[in-house]
């Protein structure tokens, strides 16, 4: 799982010429009717996320991550805590400084890569303020993009031999990566093989693909 840690922060903070590079994609869509659809898909996504239970299924169906097990293991942070827009959600695991930011879209975004890269900035920036840099136990933020939209986006993430190293230097300019849900590249065999609602929950999102 690729993570965005205070060091990558810190190397971030101390250069000014850094940028994040992201693919243009063309996207262009006039279905009104199904953006109105997945934007009530996204309102349940948020429900069952903000469901400490539902959350350590969905992370242990998707990611296999077992750093949860007890619901009391974690906090969820209010949005507004951030100022972020709505549709983001973020947890604490306590006793440990790792936050896990989702951020749920149903359109494609050119932007979304510095979005994130700003969010994961702001998560570390804030809990830096409120400890005052004394704290030995620097964060780490584990952020995942959740794409349903129907038309087809290539993610675009920078990895090398599947190591954890999240940001990259080259020539003054950062290549960000994040963990991303694609709706359109999950096989529904797998989906069904799945204990979360979530899964369920992108089941019922293909069918309506399927539909409109």
């Amino acid at each position: 799982m690729l993570y965005f840690s205070y060091n990558d922060f810190m190397d971030c903070s101390n250069n000014s010429k850094s940028s994040v590079e992201e693919n243009i994609y063309e996207y262009k869509t006039n279905n009104k009717q199904s953006n109105k659809i997945l934007n009530k898909e996204i309102k349940k996504l948020n429900v069952l996320l903000k469901n400490k239970n539902e959350l350590i299924k969905f992370l242990n169906d998707f990611f296999e991550f077992s750093e949860i097990k007890d619901i009391n293991k974690i906090k969820y942070y209010e949005n507004n805590i951030f100022k972020f827009e709505k549709n983001n959600i973020i947890y604490k695991i306590l006793k440990k400084e790792i936050f896990i930011f989702i951020k749920l879209i149903d359109e494609k975004n050119n932007n979304i890569s510095y979005e994130i890269f700003e969010n994961s900035l702001e998560i570390i920036n804030i809990w830096n303020k409120e400890k005052n840099r004394q704290y030995k136990r620097y964060p780490i933020v584990i952020p995942i993009l959740i794409y349903i939209g129907k038309y087809h986006w290539k993610k675009n993430c920078s990895t090398s031999n599947k190591c954890i190293k999240y940001i990259l230097y080259e020539n003054h300019k950062t290549k960000f990566s994040y963990n991303m849900i694609n709706i359109n590249d999950l096989e529904y065999k797998r989906l069904k093989e799945m204990k979360s609602e979530v899964a369920k929950e992108f089941l019922r999102i293909k069918e309506i693909h399927k539909s409109v």
